[in-house]
């Protein structure tokens, strides 16, 4: 989870925790081990969807694929302050991402800045496609960002552009290089810079490539098993086979952790999906090979939308409503009852409820 491996990694890590902060994180994990379906602790991370836009076209995303999903646009910077007003006192961490490319809205310099001001360390991921010049790297600096990660997920023109078509690689590495000689120059400690690399069929020869790569910019790697968001495919089974095939990592290699769904269960799920032909719940529910068994978001984090509106986790690109941060308090909606009723679902109790939320067809792969 970002907010632990902030208080491992950040060197200034104590300026940012009180004994509010603490405390609502060990009522948290209580909460979490109990399943308690009202909570007394508030996510220690929000997810900030800073921008419902992108401009990059990765293949197993559901923006760059194109796939109809809700209106997009910009979050406001006042909805953002209202958010962090009411929640600072419990929250560790922020992340900007979730379905678009953060930096594509020009206020969140600000928000950054002024979640920071407010003692919470702020994450933000991009491609880096926004960047053109040291003048705009200089912003990822200026603002006083804790943790940039960068979507790479190649080591090579070839596997880059498999997963972004039309990027360049070079490029893109031209602006790391940058920023990374621009935080020397200017004494800089952070952004701790930390570098993506999803594994897939198509790049995991450059496994080892890519640890290298990262060791000799100075800078952290995260290497994962790329999920295939195949939850998108449900109704069409022939294109979840097929995105297996082409992009699922192998038993060729040990899948790399990267979800409490376990590393193992991952090749798991792919090999009952081919067996099947098809994407049964029943029969994946059977196995456990779903995160429908038990999923830590509903205890652990909420993701406020750019319309101020708030999803149950980042991975859902519907954008279900669980609340609406324009009309009621943050604090309010995480124990609304829609909340209760989904932690009611991942905890096996029975659910009475008039609607249907996203953790009943959910895999996180």
């Amino acid at each position: 989870m970002n907010y632990q491996k902030a208080i491992r990694n950040l060197p200034h890590v104590t300026n940012y925790l009180t004994s509010k902060k603490v405390l609502n994180y060990l009522k948290y994990r209580r909460d979490l081990g109990k399943r308690s379906i009202i909570t007394s602790s508030f996510p220690p991370g929000i997810t900030f969807q800073s921008s419902g836009y992108c401009n990059s076209n990765c293949r197993l995303c559901p923006v760059g694929l194109g796939i109809k999903g809700p209106q997009k646009g910009f979050l406001e910077i006042e909805k953002f302050r209202k958010v962090i007003d009411e929640a600072n006192d419990y929250l560790v961490t922020v992340d900007f991402a979730d379905w678009g490319e953060p930096f594509l809205n020009p206020s969140v310099f600000g928000m950054i800045r002024y979640a920071e001001e407010k003692r919470i360390i702020t994450h933000a991921s991009t491609n880096l496609h926004q960047f053109n010049n040291e003048n705009d790297l200089e912003k990822l600096l200026d603002c006083g960002l804790s943790f940039l990660i960068v979507s790479l997920h190649g080591v090579s023109q070839e596997t880059y552009e498999t997963y972004q078509p039309d990027k360049n690689f070079e490029a893109t590495v031209e602006k790391i290089k940058t920023l990374i000689s621009l935080k020397k120059q200017l004494k800089r400690k952070t952004p701790v810079i930390n570098l993506a690399f999803a594994i897939t069929k198509k790049n995991k020869h450059e496994i080892e490539k890519m640890r290298y790569f990262a060791k000799e910019m100075e800078v952290d790697s995260s290497i994962y098993t790329a999920s295939l968001n195949l939850r998108f495919y449900q109704a069409d089974p022939a294109k979840a086979i097929k995105l297996v095939e082409d992009w699922a990592q192998d038993d060729e290699l040990e899948p790399c952790h990267n979800t409490k769904f376990g590393k193992y269960k991952i090749n798991e799920l792919y090999a009952a999906i081919l067996k099947e032909k098809q994407v049964c719940f029943d029969k994946l529910d059977k196995h456990e090979l779903t995160t429908r068994c038990f999923c830590y978001d509903p205890w652990e984090s909420l993701t406020v939308n750019w319309n101020g509106t708030v999803s149950l986790c980042c991975t859902d690109y519907s954008k279900f409503l669980m609340g609406d941060t324009n009309q009621e308090s943050i604090m309010t909606i995480w124990n609304n009852k829609r909340y209760q009723a989904v932690r009611q679902f991942l905890a096996k109790e029975l659910v009475d409820n008039a609607f249907h939320f996203p953790c009943e067809k959910c895999i996180r792969y």
